[in-house]
Parts: structure tokens; sequence; C-alpha cells
């Protein structure tokens, strides 16, 4: 038999699975004006942002944190909570037969732009200037890799990639790595940070996003 022994959750609706569920019992809306960039000159202007989100409150260090996109702190702050709700006593487990498996659709977007943003900008005058932490930080696997570094996981580790279907995927790897002996434990689930001028505007040019911005809740 495969269980589901914990959860944790970074959404729209509260930083916690606890917030999150009685805001939706409460009929909360998640959805309200974009506050992370300008949206002055974009078809949509709102969007269902996570709030008040700092990974030092979940023991992220501070220096870490700075190594990983949004995406990733959102991915190892729910894995967190995870583990700490199922209670396993990690001394105790065989790691080696611990594995993540996490569902993202595209990765480091966040990272991405403001690398080739700032190349853009200025790379004609002084060459090419990047980042040492660009691709780690961009790369779509590293969540997973992020969250093995963590607990010293040796399992099963990889991402699946199947646009809105991700993180569902990720959920059936891992009940199938766990049902076919090649796993007893699976960190799994999915993360995204995708709120930017080019995922904003990606998705409007193809007609994608709601436009009704003076309803957001709606």
């Amino acid at each position: 038999r495969v269980v589901v022994t914990g959860i944790g959750a970074i959404t729209p609706l509260g930083n916690s699975v606890e917030e999150t569920w009685q805001n939706m019992l409460n009929g909360v809306s998640g959805a309200g004006p974009i506050t992370r960039f300008d949206t002055t000159q974009f078809k949509t202007q709102f969007a269902c942002e996570v709030k008040d989100f700092k990974p030092a409150d979940f023991g992220i260090d501070r220096k870490e944190a700075r190594k990983m996109d949004l995406y990733c702190q959102y991915a190892l702050a729910g894995a967190i909570q995870g583990i700490k709700d199922c209670g396993i006593d990690l001394d105790k487990a065989d790691k080696n037969r611990i594995g993540v498996v996490y569902g993202v659709g595209i990765g480091g977007m966040i990272t991405f732009e403001e690398e080739v943003g700032n190349w853009s900008r200025t790379g004609s005058t002084i060459g090419p200037k990047f980042s040492p932490f660009f691709i780690p930080k961009m790369i779509a696997d590293i969540c997973a890799g992020q969250i093995s570094i963590m607990y010293g996981f040796h399992g099963p580790n990889f991402i699946t990639s199947s646009a809105c279907a991700s993180s569902s995927n990720a959920l059936a790897e891992a009940f199938n790595l766990i049902r076919l002996g090649k796993a007893d434990m699976i960190v799994s689930g999915g993360a995204e940070a995708a709120i930017l001028p080019s995922g904003v505007g990606g998705f409007n040019a193809m007609h994608a996003l709601s436009t009704r911005n003076d309803e957001p809740e709606k």
C-alpha cells in the first residue's frame, strides 16, 4: 500500500496547510492586483500571488536562499512542512531509500529573466557577465536536488515536466516508485513562480489569461 503521511503547502491562500484550508472554507480569493512588477502596459494586471513568504520562516538559511530561484524556495518550504508533518525519524530511516520527485513546468523563470535582462542592458559594453548561480538557480530539476541536499536523501531524484499536469505526474511517479519497491518514501509535489513580465506577457500573447482586472476575485 502507498499512503500519504505528511503534507505541506505554499499557496496564494496561505503559507501552510492550515491557513490555506481555512481560507478555502471561508471562500477567500487568492487573486488580487499584481505587486511584483508594473503591469500598466499589460492586458492582465492581477494574479494569484503567494503573500508574505519569507524563507527564514521555514528554516531556510538566508545565504542559501539567495542561491535559489523563488520557485525553488517555494518547493523547499512545502517539502519542509510535509516532512515535518509526516513525523518520520530521519535518524532511523534508510536515506538511500528516500527520494524526491517534483513537478515543475518551467523552473527558474525569474532568474532567467533577470540574468538575460542584465546581459541585454550591459553586455554590449562590458562583455559577458553572468552570475555563477545563473544555471543552478534556473534549471527545473534543482528543486528536487535542494530538498535532497537538505535532508541527505539518496533515493530516486528527478522532476516531471508536463505543463499543467506536472505535479499530478510527479505524484503518480512517486506512487509507482514506492509500489514497485524502488523506494520506501518519496517527497513529492510541485512548484512554480511565473508571475513576472515574461510569464504574464507570454500567456497574454496566447490569450490564455483573464483580463477582468476590475474584479480579480471573480
